[in-house]
């Protein structure tokens, strides 16, 4: 059984695109690294145009260089998803330079390790703030259009987390897990506006910022059996996650052929949940 290696932007699940969202506009929070990043990279080369938000710009190539280097449009807009002004200023940001908005994939999100008794009132209200409060203040900036329109899908990044909990990681598991039924409450809400509402619920995935944490300050030894360790989460295949896998599951939700998808917690984690 192999661990996962490293993302990079030559992955080679990437593929030429089939034309899944030509014509469609796509805004994705948290899009210069991970997830987010192989998302926008995908949704781009399948025929959207993207606006891709992230608060860290100093990455190279940054995201919509990335893209427009590989022929693909996009636009970066530096935004704060626990800023409701800022949600407004993304899809602003959508309507001026592409005229619309049919997609927000709500992905930014960070964790804190601890326990209740470990944390601190201010980690928990960061976290809730940008995993929760930050889907709640995107959707609550797209949707008005999206009901103008009469459609849109909107594609939150839940986690495996939110569905079954796990030790030492409260925060966390509690935002993810309000993010799952927050999905549910909206998919309910704005079904009959043709607006689509679902979350992704990823195992672990070989991010940028997960593969730190696993191997930082360790031996190479060391560091590919925590690697390893981590995989085996995902229980039935037993590796992480690369975020291009995760993005296909983004891909699909965001998509036309998911039209008669709603509410759907997706897992896409190697196993993870299979006894769940």
């Amino acid at each position: 059984m192999t661990s996962a290696s490293p993302s990079n932007d030559e992955h080679p699940m990437m593929g030429p695109g089939r034309g899944r969202l030509e014509g469609k506009v796509a805004a994705i929070t948290g899009a210069n690294s991970g997830i987010g990043r192989a998302t926008a990279r995908l949704f781009a080369r399948e025929g959207a145009k993207v606006v891709a938000v992230d608060l860290v710009e100093d990455v190279s190539p940054r995201v919509d260089a990335l893209i427009q280097g590989e022929g693909g449009d996009a636009v970066f807009y530096k935004g704060d998803v626990t800023s409701f002004e800022s949600c407004q200023g993304m899809v602003n940001t959508a309507l001026e330079r592409y005229g619309d908005l049919d997609i927000l994939v709500n992905n930014a999100g960070a964790g804190v390790w601890g326990r209740v008794d470990q944390l601190s009132e201010e980690d928990w209200k960061k976290i809730v703030n940008l995993n929760l409060t930050g889907v709640f203040l995107g959707s609550k900036a797209a949707l008005p259009h999206m009901m103008a329109q009469g459609k849109g899908s909107i594609v939150n990044t839940a986690s495996t987390f939110g569905l079954l909990g796990t030790a030492s990681y409260a925060v966390y598991s509690a935002s993810k897990g309000g993010v799952v039924l927050l999905t549910r409450s909206m998919a309910i809400d704005y079904g009959t506006m043709g607006i689509r509402v679902n979350c992704i619920c990823p195992g672990g995935t070989a991010t940028p910022r997960l593969l730190r944490i696993l191997t930082e300050g360790k031996s190479p030894e060391e560091a590919a059996a925590s690697v390893k360790a981590a995989g085996d989460i995902n229980r039935a295949i037993q590796r992480l996650a690369h975020p291009e896998e995760i993005a296909y599951g983004m891909l699909f939700l965001a998509s036309d052929e998911a039209s008669f998808v709603t509410g759907h917690a997706l897992a896409v984690d190697g196993g993870q949940t299979t006894d769940a």
